[in-house]
């Protein structure tokens, strides 16, 4: 599902992801530990096809990170949970993942059904038509996860997934 040989990223003289050999099959649950600064987030970026790698490969299920007809594909295809929510404070919870699902072209079945889904399994149902801007932090974290699965993505990356959550989320 997940393949990546010799994956580098330089920005400059720095070296932020040094040579990253990896496989992660279907099913399967990875995850990158260390201390800040480590490329965690870096590697994340570049597999999600937010930025490019400076060398080695990286395939996600067959489709190849860097080039730029696979990468459209690569974003169909997963969920990203990025280290800051990044939120449309203005809209509602529901008329953000409303958005988010337009864009990855679900349904208005899907769409609205995920939706309910999503916000009642995180406990935002009730909150569905309060401005993303008010919630707390928590909640913003809990929403930014209902985005990154509204169009059901075959591959998910969480990028400090449980920032603000309190223990019990």
């Amino acid at each position: 599902m997940i393949e990546t040989v010799n994956l580098t990223k330089k920005f400059g003289d720095l070296t932020a992801v040094d040579g990253v050999t990896l496989r992660v099959e279907e099913g399967e649950v990875f995850g990158f530990l260390g201390p800040n600064g480590a490329g965690k987030t870096t590697t994340v970026r570049m597999l999600c096809c937010l930025i490019s790698k400076t060398s080695g490969t990286a395939k996600i299920p067959g489709y190849e990170v860097g080039n730029d007809e696979d990468s459209l594909k690569i974003r169909k295809i997963i969920g990203l949970v990025p280290d800051s929510v990044g939120l449309y404070d203005d809209l509602t919870a529901y008329d953000n993942l409303d958005f988010y699902g337009k864009l990855y072209r679900c349904t208005e079945t899907q769409r609205r059904e995920n939706i309910q889904r999503f916000l009642k399994m995180l406990g935002l149902w009730e909150k569905k038509d309060v401005a993303a801007g008010a919630f707390s932090k928590g909640m913003k974290q809990k929403l930014a996860i209902a985005r990154a699965l509204i169009h059901e993505p075959e591959v998910l990356f969480l990028d400090e997934p449980t920032v603000n959550l309190d223990p019990e989320s």
